[in-house]
């Protein structure tokens, strides 16, 4: 919520400034993914920035709580101030981001077996297991960075951004239901219970998580 407002706050004056000032566009990359952004002078030395960031990705995780395929997904809208404290290209930066980093989790055999907490599962005792990873749907960003979209006399230039996004520490939720075989039984007490114990370590194992880092480059343009 407190993200949309800014937004719309930015919306606002970019809607006040486009005839004296203009607005920049730009692309870019980097570990929030790849996007593109709208600038717009608010002062002389303040400008206000929406940007919108996306990207895949599916990794493999292997210790002793199991082994799991994880789709990462980033998605992230940043309404955004910069401050050009010299006037010149260098900028600090502070905002608020709508948060939609994710993660799912799939547990996969390993040898016919599962393996949950240091605990191991014939495949068949397991019918299914989901998992999902995520973060505080609004947080805050705090960096630095180069590159003036919005620069006096200048159509084409770059931009870059070095920063922290305070996502929060990972909520990690699982689901696994038990093989036809052991349904009612005290092994599939034990499977759901060496599961609930193995979504809290991965919880202590992610908890760092919670400090994202952004690096990031690209291209600008002024109209």
């Amino acid at each position: 919520m407190k993200a949309r407002i800014l937004a719309l706050v930015l919306c606002s004056s970019f809607a006040t400034v486009t005839q004296a000032e203009g607005v920049g566009v730009y692309i870019n990359g980097g570990t929030t993914g790849f996007g593109l952004g709208l600038t717009g002078a608010m002062s002389e030395n303040v400008t206000g920035r929406l940007g919108f960031d996306t990207w895949k990705r599916s990794i493999t995780k292997s210790d002793s709580n199991g082994n799991y395929n994880v789709d990462l997904k980033l998605r992230n809208v940043a309404a955004l101030l910069d401050w050009y404290p010299f006037g010149g290209v260098f900028r600090t930066s502070v905002g608020l981001v709508a948060n939609g980093n994710k993660a799912t989790l799939t547990a996969t055999p390993t040898g016919g077996s599962y393996t949950f907490s240091g605990a191991t599962y014939q495949a068949s005792d397991v019918g299914s297991y989901s998992g999902e990873l995520k973060f505080n749907s609004t947080a805050p960003y705090l960096g630095i960075g180069w590159g003036n979209p919005v620069a006096k006399a200048k159509t084409w230039g770059f931009v870059s951004d070095i920063g922290v996004l305070f996502q929060g520490s990972p909520k990690i939720s699982s689901t696994v239901t038990c093989g036809a075989a052991i349904v009612g039984t005290q092994q599939c007490t034990d499977l759901k219970n060496s599961v609930a114990t193995s979504t809290a370590q991965l919880e202590t194992d992610t908890k760092n998580y919670k400090y994202w880092p952004v690096i990031s480059f690209g291209l600008s343009y002024h109209f």
